[in-house]
């Protein structure tokens, strides 16, 4: 692990599992559907409940005969009742059929946990996209901002060096005002390159949750186009067999049909039995203990509900026919997305080769204009244009990099961010 503000890839991407919100919500997500599937599990398993209850009763409250109020007298075992009772009793509950209601209920909230795992994986890798992404911003702003600072020294040599030919009247004033009009608008630009270097940061501490507090962050690595080699029908294997996305569409047309189902079982009776056993005292003296097994078996069968169950299963299978649309539209986006990707991967390559080679060129240009400037044999005009020049090749040079791993990012994220240098989710987040 690097120091507390130096920040290489893999430690970003460490970070960015760790505390990335959209990272954490999708986690809690899959804790709360594993909460909600043990809760339907549960209506398949017996119940086991034990009550118990201690009761006295004022003697206005002990019922009479007519005869008894009448004629008075003192309680007989026949006749007492008892003014002090408890009942104790533990009952075993269990549903014997109720449509396989229940049952299918279980079957689509394992199916519905499953489906926020893979939102999860989903999750992860696009943020993963998003951290190379930030990473190479930051990377680039930075390369900007030296570039911008290598211009405006080389416009200060140049403003000096014209400064002097001026003293010695070589050449007339308004060079020297162009030479240091130029040196002002490289000052501009470095300013702009700053501010845009401190955006790319702080977008980069929002993905990562990092405090400004921390201090200043320093990037450590290198930025240059990544490796890639993957070729476009293996992409779209990995994308078919591994994108989470895909596989989280496949779940839910099958949750779907399981709540269709679970709520199809309520159109049958529905049957449970019990068995308690228990013990209370007698009604007419409390020291008299009665005890047993109580058991037998209920049913119920809900014949008519205004309609209901026929609402909801309109709108359940307008959900089914929903979540199969969504899957249709994921498997046929796959090989038309990533032959776009790879297209764009194949002209960034071919942009990149030839801002390299012009990067090259008017460097050279660049040098041996100002070497000739030194000399006398090349004007102020022709040296401030090869320098241009120079520059605007370096910033395309490092856009077209950065255009570059962007591309690759996005092929990482269409086939499921199973390439093998891919983070993956932690093993003990796993279901």
């Amino acid at each position: 692990m690097n120091g507390g503000n130096e920040w290489t890839l893999e430690r970003a991407l460490a970070r960015a599992v760790e505390s990335n919100p959209d990272v954490l919500a999708a986690k809690y997500e899959v804790e709360r559907q594993e909460g909600a599937r043990l809760q339907v599990r549960a209506r398949l398993l017996p119940t086991v409940d034990f009550s118990a209850s201690l009761n006295q009763r004022e003697q206005g409250l002990v019922d009479l005969s007519p005869s008894q109020r009448l004629n008075p007298s003192p309680p007989t075992p026949d006749t007492a009742v008892a003014l002090f009772g408890y009942d104790v009793s533990v009952e075993v509950r269990q549903t014997l059929f109720d449509g396989f209601s229940s049952w299918n209920a279980a079957k689509r909230q394992s199916l519905v946990k499953k489906e926020s795992y893979l939102s999860l994986i989903n999750t992860v890798a696009q943020t993963v996209s998003q951290v190379r992404e930030g990473f190479d911003a930051i990377l680039l702003r930075t390369a900007g901002v030296t570039a911008q600072k290598n211009r405006v020294d080389e416009y200060s040599q140049l403003v000096d060096m014209t400064s002097r030919k001026n003293s010695v009247g070589d050449i007339p004033e308004f060079e020297l005002l162009r030479a240091e009009a130029e040196l002002e608008g490289a000052k501009a630009d470095l300013a702009e390159a700053t501010r845009s270097l401190v955006q790319a940061q702080q977008s980069f501490r929002r993905l990562l949750q990092i405090s400004s507090s921390a201090g200043p962050l320093k990037i450590v690595g290198k930025f240059e186009p990544r490796q890639f080699d993957l070729p476009l029908e293996r992409a779209i294997g990995l994308a078919r067999a591994n994108r989470p996305d895909l596989q989280a569409a496949t779940v839910a047309v099958e949750a779907a049909r399981r709540e269709l189902l679970s709520d199809s079982g309520g159109n049958f009776p529905k049957f449970q039995a019990f068995a308690s056993y228990g013990g209370r005292s007698s009604y007419y003296d409390s020291a008299v203990q009665l005890k047993g097994w109580t058991y037998g078996v209920i049913g119920q069968w809900n014949l008519f509900e205004g309609g209901a169950a026929r609402g909801r299963r309109m709108s359940l299978r307008a959900d089914q026919r929903s979540a199969e649309s969504k899957l249709a539209q994921t498997e046929q986006g796959i090989v038309s997305k990533l032959n776009e990707l790879y297209e764009s991967l194949a002209q960034s390559r071919v942009a990149m080769e030839a801002q390299g080679k012009g990067l090259s060129l008017s460097a050279r240009a660049s040098h041996d204009a100002r070497r000739q400037y030194e000399l006398g044999s090349a004007s102020l005009d022709q040296v401030l244009q090869a320098s241009i020049t120079y520059r605007q090749s370096e910033t395309r040079m490092n856009e077209a990099v950065y255009d570059y791993n962007a591309i690759v990012a996005e092929i990482e994220l269409a086939v499921g961010g199973r390439i093998d240098d891919s983070l993956r989710v932690p093993e003990t987040w796993k279901p």
